[in-house]
């Protein structure tokens, strides 16, 4: 009984050794559907054993948490926050502001700039009052730039001068203790859009609006190139804020070739990297690295761009790790 209990314990720890998230030194998170979570075995599984935080993939997005001007619906935002404290994983808020999935009432609210602001302050702080304490950082608003630099047009641009400054504002208001971040993709070749968010970063702490972090959502693709997303990151350590790169997904068809055949070498090599340089940011700096959901099965890409031949992420269709996790595990163990 002694040896088969040693060996178990052998075996186990083997095991852990061979979870990304064991060789990491910061936060593994993944955003997930709370359908997929209570529906989908495999999918729950993953979700539990190989990542250290969670995001919602959509869930507390505007127009799913606040449907109705008198009616929020936290439903699967708790879902989410409960399978995440269940599971012993830090819980990552996304996001309160962004141009896109609005709810109809908020496209066709009226009123002059103040009634504007008390309805986005209401969103806010109603939301993250809701979550205080469980949440530990917030995604505060999302994709505010163009890559020429220019602010983005929207509903919130439109109505409210100075939104971005007032949204962290009130954030704070809500919960002091959160980590609250500034959210945005495509920085990697577009330096007028990354100088645009360098220059938000300064003019919030120059202003002493309470700024903490920087998600860098990396959405890359093979041809992405190295030079460009270390640039993007060298820029955005010197701001001094956390850093997470909120939304990795590494695309191998960005072109949606109908005759694609998966070929891994150039995106197993592309996560090495990723991981390295994340690897090299400060620690105190470091908040993570988040997956844009769990398998290649979930990913927005096949949905979204209707790509279904596109394998952008850790596991498999079949729930099963991709050679690529298995090499950015033995490249991680031997970087020590």
């Amino acid at each position: 009984m002694k040896l088969i209990a040693l060996l178990l314990s052998i075996s186990t720890l083997v095991n852990a050794q061979d979870l990304l998230k064991n060789v990491v030194p910061f936060r593994l998170g993944a955003s997930v559907n709370p359908r997929l979570l209570a529906e989908n075995e495999a999918y729950r599984n993953i979700a539990s054993n190989e990542f250290t935080s969670m995001t919602a993939e959509n869930h507390m997005k505007m127009m799913l948490i606040h449907p109705a001007a008198d009616r929020f619906d936290f439903s699967k935002g708790d879902e989410i926050v409960a399978f995440a404290e269940k599971t012993g994983k830090r819980m990552h808020g996304h996001t309160l502001v962004w141009h896109n999935q609005v709810p109809q009432w908020m496209k066709d609210f009226q009123g002059d700039q103040k009634a504007w602001e008390a309805m986005l302050k209401n969103h806010i702080q109603t939301v993250v009052t809701h979550y205080k304490g469980r949440v530990s950082g917030w995604d505060v608003v999302n994709e505010s730039f163009l890559d020429d630099g220019s602010l983005r047009p929207s509903l919130w641009a439109d109505h409210i001068p100075d939104y971005i400054a007032k949204s962290f504002q009130w954030a704070h208001e809500a919960d002091p203790n959160a980590t609250l971040f500034y959210n945005d993709y495509g920085q990697d070749g577009h330096p007028k859009k990354m100088q645009a968010i360098l220059d938000l970063v300064a003019d919030l702490q120059k202003r002493k609006i309470p700024i903490h972090g920087l998600g860098l959502q990396m959405h890359i693709n093979v041809d992405s190139k190295r030079a460009e997303i270390q640039e993007v990151i060298s820029k955005s350590v010197q701001t001094g804020l956390s850093i997470h790169f909120s939304e990795l997904d590494i695309a191998v068809n960005p072109k949606n070739n109908p005759e694609y055949s998966y070929e891994a070498s150039a995106q197993n090599e592309l996560f090495t990297f990723v991981f390295k340089a994340y690897g090299a940011i400060p620690a105190k700096q470091q908040y993570g690295i988040t997956f844009w959901n769990v398998t290649d099965k979930d990913s927005w890409l096949r949905g979204y761009f209707k790509r279904p031949k596109e394998y952008p992420l850790l596991f498999d269709e079949t729930y099963v790790k991709k050679q690529g996790y298995h090499t950015l595990v033995n490249f991680l163990q031997h970087a020590k």
